[in-house]
């Protein structure tokens, strides 16, 4: 059908169509891609700006926080209150009471002694009472602690009602008090008003304009609103806090969403406090929208110019080879016809007729030419695709040697790492948790000293063959350096890489390394490092486990270590 409708139409007709065709489909690409183009832009320019939002109040967040604990921390250390702390509670409570003042934020500040009792606080509150049981006391007495946000049912009954009649909610700070010969008597306590942190919100959101209409919302470690709307509710999912930003959907519409999470500042190790920047996309991308309209009229506007300046073009061009075409057409239809006549209009038509010209005159070995043509370039594709394939067999023999090292036939640290960086990818967006091993020879100098560099190499070897026969199949192993070596352990907690460690260890000490009819024995120190959802990249990871590793040469060797705390002995669990 579409070939008799085509029979139907000039060739002037249908290049002026088809040319009006792609000329329209270039501008509505063009249109639609500089519209994505200025709408990813505007996104991305509104999520950085949220970002750097949420990135403020975070610093701020973690900033006063760790002011108030070394606030509370100093106070408790004080010299000239420890004559003060077990006597009568008048001067204690004017210092604490004048402590508040200097921070109003403070709602409760108080002694207890270490029984729990309560000797003196500001205003007079809860003296008397026993907190022994409120974690602020119990962690308190171990050292400087900040708890997380909370509900105080007690104080809530005894302090002024607040101006919206909500319920009053703390961050406790405590840190021991010690008499002169270092013995702890006490807990220093306070409770910081988690208003506060709505001040420090507000406060970052006034230096920003008010059209944007930016909000800011405080998760804890587990995604449940500490500060903000729906107060209690988990709104975002782990995979999109883990991603950094995201669209959150809600009875308001769609919503930019960056995150940024505290990390703590000095001493103080932070509570996994997570802030997430909100803002309306529609508000976000007012600018890109307006921006793709103009955009879109202006291509409306450039396609039918267009399509009428082809229309014009066209019919001039296609005159001189319609005539060409008549021209052809003789030749087939008139007996004496041989040979058409120079056609003029363009260069390219008189070319083309020339061309013409040119092939009516060698049409007779033409067909003799085009099959040799064809022939010799079979024959060079084929050599080409044959050199193309031992090329890349030789790419893929190179590529082996280059990912291996010589010593041990293990990876090595540029092929080990891509490896790494995808399993702390992969743990990131599965949350199936991956460990580090970073394991050194003990005194390796030692061995090359007295017995020779050979001989080093054969404990090198030896020691890359048992780690890798004690690891499993799908974990990997690499010598990173000299004598030490990297274990990626994926599916493993810290302890389950513990207990592979251990059996690692074991086994090198009970191995009697023989070069050269040498017979000697070697130990090794062993570092652990479990990946942590902050870690930016696989070198945080690396790093804290190398840290492990020197905490176990520190230890005298011979032993393991994790990050998080010390695995004394394993042999029992082994």
């Amino acid at each position: 059908m579409l070939g008799r409708l085509a029979d139907k139409i000039s060739l002037r007709h249908q290049i002026s169509l088809f040319a009006g065709a792609v000329g329209l489909s270039i501008v509505a690409a063009s249109t639609l891609g500089s519209a994505l183009l200025a709408r990813g832009q505007a996104t991305d320019m509104a999520q950085n700006a949220l970002l750097q939002v949420a990135r403020s109040v975070a610093d701020r967040l973690d900033q006063d926080m760790a002011e108030r604990l070394r606030e509370i921390r100093n106070v408790a250390a004080l010299d000239p209150l420890q004559p003060h702390w077990m006597e009568e509670t008048g001067s204690l409570r004017k210092v604490l009471q004048t402590m508040q003042k200097t921070l109003p934020d403070y709602a409760w500040i108080g002694f207890a002694d270490e029984t729990g009792k309560v000797r003196a606080a500001t205003g007079g509150i809860l003296e008397g009472a026993n907190v022994g049981q409120r974690p602020w006391f119990i962690d308190g007495m171990k050292g400087a602690v900040a708890e997380d946000v909370h509900v105080a049912a007690l104080l809530q009954s005894l302090l002024k009602p607040s101006g919206d009649k909500t319920p009053f909610r703390f961050v406790d700070f405590a840190s021991p008090v010690t008499d002169a010969s270092g013995r702890i008597i006490g807990v220093l306590g306070s409770h910081l008003s988690w208003s506060w942190a709505d001040v420090v919100r507000r406060e970052v959101l006034s230096s920003r304009r008010p059209e944007l209409k930016e909000e800011i919302v405080v998760l804890d470690r587990t995604g449940r609103v500490l500060l903000g709307p729906d107060l209690g509710t988990t709104p975002y999912s782990p995979a999109d806090l883990a991603a950094g930003h995201f669209i959150a959907s809600g009875p308001d519409g769609k919503r930019l969403a960056a995150v940024s999470a505290t990390r703590g500042r000095g001493d103080y190790s932070g509570l996994g406090w997570i802030v997430v920047a909100l803002q309306p996309e529609d508000t976000a991308l007012a600018g890109a929208n307006r921006l793709t309209l103009l955009i879109t009229l202006i291509g409306l506007g450039a396609g039918a110019v267009g399509v009428l300046g082809i229309f014009l073009v066209v019919t001039r061009l296609s005159r001189p080879l319609v005539n060409l075409t008549d021209a052809v057409d003789r030749i087939g239809r008139e007996p004496n016809a041989t040979m058409t006549e120079r056609v003029h209009g363009s260069p390219e038509v008189l070319r083309l007729s020339a061309a013409v010209r040119s092939l009516l005159r060698r049409i007779g070995t033409a067909e003799s030419d085009a099959r040799d043509v064809e022939t010799e370039a079979s024959r060079a594709v084929q050599a080409a695709q044959d050199r193309v394939r031992r090329i890349g067999d030789d790419l893929h023999a190179l590529q082996l040697i280059a990912n291996k090292d010589a010593l041990t036939g293990l990876l090595n640290r540029r092929a080990f790492l891509p490896l790494a960086k995808e399993a702390l990818n992969a743990f990131k967006l599965y949350r199936r948790p991956i460990a580090v091993l970073m394991i050194d020879i003990d005194h390796f100098k030692r061995v090359n000293d007295r017995y020779g560099h050979p001989a080093g190499d054969v404990v090198i070897r030896k020691v890359g063959s048992i780690i890798s026969d004690t690891i499993r199949t799908t974990d990997k192993v690499a010598r990173f350096g000299g004598e030490e070596f990297i274990v990626l352990l994926g599916d493993s907690s810290a302890v389950g890489a513990a207990l592979i460690a251990e059996r690692i260890r074991q086994s090198v000490a009970s191995t009697v390394f023989e070069p050269d009819n040498n017979r000697l024995l070697a130990t090794i120190s062993i570092g652990i490092a479990e990946a942590d959802s902050s870690d930016k990249d696989i070198d945080h990871t690396i790093e804290r486990a190398d840290r492990a590793l020197y905490e176990a040469k520190s230890r005298g060797r011979n032993c393991i270590h994790t990050f998080t705390a010390d695995i004394a002995d394993l042999r029992s669990v082994a």
